[in-house]
């Protein structure tokens, strides 16, 4: 199935109808009976692997720039870091051009044409190039024109208070003579240079919300409440729907086949934004507070629209400008790793200093992670996500799908070595084997009727407390599988009690619900799988006992579990929980509940938690000789402890050993092969359906290639 343009794409991506790709194991006992192959992602255009984004922000406190800079001692230096493509600056977050531009002001510290130098040393080496433009942080632009400025509900900018260090100055997309100036701006470099591509940064208005007087008086002129948060929201989003529009279209008339990626774009709503976006850059540096979940969710949920995404990493030991930060090659590896795992392309943020010298210790260390990358490439290019499952959330536009609750929700899946994508209720969801609902919205009556439909067909459904319900009301929509609302629990924490056996080993007990419960009564068809407990008083400054939360004191006629076929209920918010908590016997009760609803997973691995288990497919190629295969990425997160004042980081990894792996697909594997190591393996056929193999050991990262005759 083949969408060789994107409003193709877009027509198909918005209906129900979509069907998934023929799975090889449908039917077979033993086997995973549902899989889903997007054929957008192998019909991509390629896009360099192995990236860099080079932060180039400089004030009028550094006196000189590029002053060192020699073009073959950066391009050269590119190339033996292993690098393919790289971000390099045209105009920076202070407002300074990198180049002798009409409209100013370039650097007062620069004496040469720093991009256009850079330019012609990348072109040279076959580096592709891209230019960084940002648009709505400009600290000169601010302190020129105030009559630009986004203004809060107090009517305060987001200029920095006395004795502060100026930060995201925050100018409003509503001020036409400021976009016209962008987009000048943007003519300007994307016409003198010969460019890969225009990387935008900060096109997102700050907070969803303006009062200037330009918002405030179209909210009017429409008919809307400037105070409403929904018109704002809705405001904010057609400013940025607007703007990259009109960028987009700037940069295609100026220099046609020009790559456009705007930053910040891994959010709800980008279906409409889609048409105006070449690729999307996910902003994650795991180290400086984004987490090591942000990029795994992110992805998830961009690839599913069928656009080619890059997880942006950094090589520093902290955040951006971190200079004299540096992580170690195993770090870098490890991150890079859990990118392309996921079917993503490798982007590592760096700052060159305002000499114009790369540091070489930088690229020792990224050379080393980026030549593990290269080495892959055969294996990456074209390789798309093999998914049997999918979290269905949803938000405002702009908001991202990177929430508390989506981030359990996954950590709960990927523990789980459940293959899985994030989508959107109005995406064809159809094609998945499973689906959960986000405990944080409840469903919409065609929603509810596709689930229906859904079950009938075969496919399971986890449920999660609100999401049980019909939106706008307190009526369950699962009551047709015995699985009825009856409220919500007035004690936090509340408990549960297993009536099937989740805990094996361990004698019943009354596990805690920290974030708190609803009361779900279930009849035939549906069984208890866990009840619902209740202490004896809420704790609170009238009522209390001990250290912590009231104890467990009775039971009540409620289900915290419910299961029906194919239909499973969490009557407590799942995702949050095990966000905030961790804990545990959450975790055991989702995978119990799994066995019923997945008898037979994509794939099992005797692998511990702390590692990812990914799936990618690559279709057969006449013209270079491919084969079709698949590809099992094993990732090995091991950790030192880290204080609650530094993040975690992954220096000194812990090698996995006879690490089994079995895919359970109907094939016809003819070999196996850990890449990484460059060993074959011994291949067993397993006599339900499936092949599994065991890798003696795993350091950072295996790729498993099973080649199908």
């Amino acid at each position: 199935m083949n969408f060789p343009n994107r409003r193709e794409f877009l027509a198909v991506a918005g209906s129900a109808t979509l069907a998934a790709a023929a799975s090889p194991a449908a039917g077979r006992p033993g086997t995973a009976p549902k899989v889903w192959i997007d054929p957008h992602l192998a019909a991509l255009p390629p896009r360099p692997w192995r990236k860099i984004h080079l932060d180039f922000h400089n004030t009028q406190y550094v006196a000189s720039i590029g002053e060192q800079f020699n073009a073959d001692e950066f391009g050269d230096r590119l190339l033996k870091g292993n690098v393919s493509g790289i971000v390099v600056f045209a105009k920076d977050m202070h407002g300074y051009f990198y180049y002798p531009s009409q409209y100013g002001p370039v650097h007062p510290g620069l004496k040469i044409d720093l991009l256009g130098a850079q330019v012609a040393a990348l072109r040279k080496r076959g580096i592709a190039v891209y230019a960084y433009y940002c648009t709505t942080w400009d600290n000169y632009l601010a302190a020129h024109h105030p009559e630009w400025l986004q203004l809060g509900r107090n009517h305060a900018n987001f200029l920095p208070k006395a004795n502060e260090t100026p930060g995201w100055t925050a100018l409003c997309l509503s001020n036409d003579a400021f976009v016209k100036l962008m987009l000048d701006h943007t003519r300007e470099f994307v016409s003198r240079y010969e460019l890969d591509g225009a990387w935008f940064d900060m096109p997102v208005p700050r907070g969803d919300e303006c009062f200037c007087a330009e918002c405030v008086r179209a909210l009017r002129a429409a008919g809307l409440d400037p105070n409403s948060k929904e018109a704002q929201q809705r405001r904010s989003h057609d400013l940025h729907l607007a703007f990259i529009r009109r960028v987009y279209q700037t940069v295609k008339e100026t220099r046609p086949g020009c790559q456009v990626d705007f930053n910040q774009q891994g959010r709800f709503g980008l279906k409409q934004r889609l048409p105006y976006i070449d690729n999307i850059d996910l902003e994650a540096l795991p180290t400086a507070g984004w987490g090591y979940f942000y990029f795994p969710v992110a992805t998830r949920f961009v690839r599913t629209y069928g656009v080619s995404n890059y997880g942006l990493t950094g090589r520093f030991k902290a955040a951006w400008a971190d200079f004299g930060g540096l992580k170690l090659p195993s770090q870098l590896e490890l991150e890079v790793a859990g990118i392309v795992a996921n079917g993503s392309h490798c982007g590592i943020g760096d700052q060159m200093p305002p000499r114009g010298v790369l540091d070489p210790a930088v690229y020792d260390v990224i050379g080393k992670a980026y030549g593990r990358i290269k080495a892959l490439e055969p294996y990456l290019e074209q390789a798309v996500p093999v998914t049997e499952a999918a979290i269905i959330t949803s938000g405002v536009p702009s908001e991202t799908p990177t929430t508390e609750v989506n981030t359990g929700l996954a950590k709960l899946l990927m523990e789980s070595k459940v293959q899985f994508d994030i989508v959107e209720p109005e995406m064809p969801w159809e094609h998945y084997g499973m689906v959960v609902l986000a405990e944080d919205k409840p469903v919409t009556p065609e929603v509810a009727g596709r689930l229906h439909a859904f079950v009938a067909a075969g496919g399971a459904v986890i449920a999660i407390q609100e999401s049980g319900l019909l939106a706008g009301t307190d009526t369950s929509w699962l009551e047709r599988y015995g699985i009825a609302f009856a409220g919500r629990s007035q004690f936090k924490p509340a408990y549960m009690t297993p009536m099937e056996e989740f805990t094996p080993g361990i004698s019943p007990y009354q596990y805690a619900l920290y974030e708190g419960a609803s009361q779900w009564r279930a009849a035939k068809p549906a069984s208890v799988v866990a009840q619902l407990g209740e202490p004896a008083f809420q704790r609170s400054p009238q009522h209390y006992t001990s250290h912590a939360q009231t104890p467990f004191d009775h039971q009540t006629e409620y289900a915290a579990i419910a299961r029906a076929g194919k239909v499973a209920l969490f009557g407590f918010p799942l995702g949050l929980s095990y966000y905030n908590q961790g804990y545990w016997v959450y975790r055991a009760a989702l995978q119990h509940v799994l066995k019923s609803l997945l008898p037979v997973p994509l794939v099992e691995s005797n692998a511990p938690l702390s590692s990812e288990l990914t799936v990618t497919h690559q279709a057969a190629r006449r013209d270079t000789g491919r084969k079709e295969r698949y590809m099992v990425h094993v990732v090995n997160y091991s950790q030192n402890r880290a204080t609650p004042k530094h993040p975690a980081f992954y220096e000194d990894p812990i090698a996995l050993t006879d690490v089994k792996i079995r895919l359970n697909l109907q094939i016809d594997v003819k070999s196996a092969r850990a890449l990484v190591s460059e060993e074959t393996l011994k291949l067993n056929r397993v006599p339900s359906g499936g092949v599994e193999v065991t890798v003696p050991r795993i350091p950072i990262h295996e790729v498993i290639c099973l080649t199908l005759g």
